[in-house]
Parts: C-alpha cells; sequence; structure tokens
C-alpha cells in the first residue's frame, strides 16, 4: 500500500490497522438484547447469524443513546466481500461493534472503514433504530 493511501484510509476514520475493540458495555448488551426479526433489513431476513441485517441501525442506535459525536462516536461504514457494514469507532480509537461475532471481528479489515454520517430522517433516527431506542428505555424503566 502506498504512503499516501495508508494516510488517506486513517484520516477517513478507520485508524492504524491495529484497531482495538472497545469491550462489551451495558448498552450494547441492552441493543443486543431487544434486536428481534421484524427489525432485521428486508435484504438479511435469512441471514446467518444472530444478528445479520443490524448492523446500520444498532450502530445508529446506539450512537444516538451514548451521546453522539459529543461523545466522541463516528459511524464508520465498509463494503466487505459484497456486504455492507456499520460500527463506531470511539474517543480513543476504539471499535464499537454491535453484530460480528468475536471470531468475526478478528479479521475484519476494519481499518478500511470510512466515516459516514446517519441517513438524515425528518425524525432524527430511522424507524427501527427509534424502535429499538424505545425497547431499550423501556427495558430500563
Amino acid at each position: 500500500m502506498s504512503p499516501s493511501r495508508a494516510k488517506r484510509g486513517s484520516s477517513a476514520g478507520a485508524g492504524s490497522q491495529n484497531r482495538s475493540l472497545a469491550p462489551a458495555d451495558e448498552l450494547k448488551r441492552e441493543i443486543q438484547a431487544v434486536l428481534t426479526d421484524e427489525l432485521r433489513s428486508e435484504a438479511h431476513r435469512v441471514g446467518r447469524g444472530r444478528y445479520d441485517g443490524f448492523a446500520y441501525v444498532a450502530a445508529e442506535a446506539y450512537f444516538h443513546l451514548a451521546g453522539g459525536y459529543d461523545a466522541g462516536l463516528h459511524p464508520t461504514h465498509l463494503k466487505h466481500r459484497g456486504k455492507s457494514h456499520w460500527w463506531l469507532v470511539d474517543g480513543d480509537g476504539r471499535v464499537i461493534d454491535l453484530t460480528l461475532a468475536p471470531r468475526e471481528t478478528s479479521s475484519f479489515p476494519y481499518q478500511r472503514g470510512t466515516r459516514r454520517p446517519f441517513r438524515h430522517t425528518p425524525a432524527g433516527l430511522s424507524r427501527r433504530a427509534r424502535t429499538i431506542v424505545e425497547r431499550v428505555e423501556a427495558a430500563r424503566g
């Protein structure tokens, strides 16, 4: 890889090749607990993994519940092997991936990801992400 290409990748928000995963936190577990099939994207209804089809909305919901850009979070995206994947990068440069299994995260090329904002919707959140946020908040009591 040329030095200019490496620099572009890191400035795009993906960072070094030794990207570390943030430890699973309570919010990640709360979001994963409310992910149900009717929230799964149409393209992933018959996904192989438990969380296939949730990467975008789970990241969007976490971003919203955790404080977004003010909390130092950055949505990041990569189309890899024909599939779109979303995750967050925190202020310390760690990856917050809500949907890939541990065996998948060890080989996923996070360093190639690009910072991208979530789609703007008039409500501020997509319908599916809003449902996740509402379910998490309801479960908290």
